[in-house]
């Protein structure tokens, strides 16, 4: 796979922990470089369960305590015309990682079946990274790369 900022996964299959469940999922990679991929590790949902606003397409934060990103389905935001099916939603609750590109690589292979989507635009990808940077549950180290990466778009 070509890892990229910006790229849409769908996890096929991905197995929930809370209940055993099964379905497909999505995440995104907010920054690639040749080491490292950070991505959105709690995937996105199309479950509502903090009861936010759902008005406003882009970042709210609610409470004044958890920023997160609102896609209106059907809304495109990357290449090959990608669209969320499902009005759908990023919290970010301590949900960007950091990991090592070729642990994920191995597991891509070996654990689960990970499809490209596309990848968000510049634009889009800018916002959602500054979402995700007004999240206090993101680790020092990984804002100020996302910071430094988020300058370059």
């Amino acid at each position: 796979m070509n890892w990229e900022s910006g790229l849409i996964l769908r996890i096929k299959d991905y197995k929930f922990d809370d209940d055993s469940s099964t379905r497909d999922k999505y995440s995104i990679v907010l920054f690639a470089n040749n080491e490292y991929a950070y991505l959105i590790h709690s995937l996105t949902t199309s479950q509502n369960n903090f009861k936010v606003d759902a008005a406003n397409y882009g970042c709210s934060v609610h409470k004044n305590t958890m920023p997160y990103y609102f896609f209106p389905q059907n809304q495109i935001v990357g290449s090959n015309n990608f669209y969320f099916e499902k009005d759908t939603f990023i919290f970010f609750q301590s949900n960007v990682r950091k990991e090592n590109l070729a642990k994920f690589e191995k597991a891509e292979k070996t654990l689960f079946g990970l499809i490209s989507l596309g990848t968000l635009t510049n634009e889009e990808l800018k916002r959602v990274i500054k979402c995700a940077l007004k999240s206090k549950f993101i680790p020092t180290d990984i804002a100020n790369e996302l910071t430094e990466f988020k300058q370059t778009l």
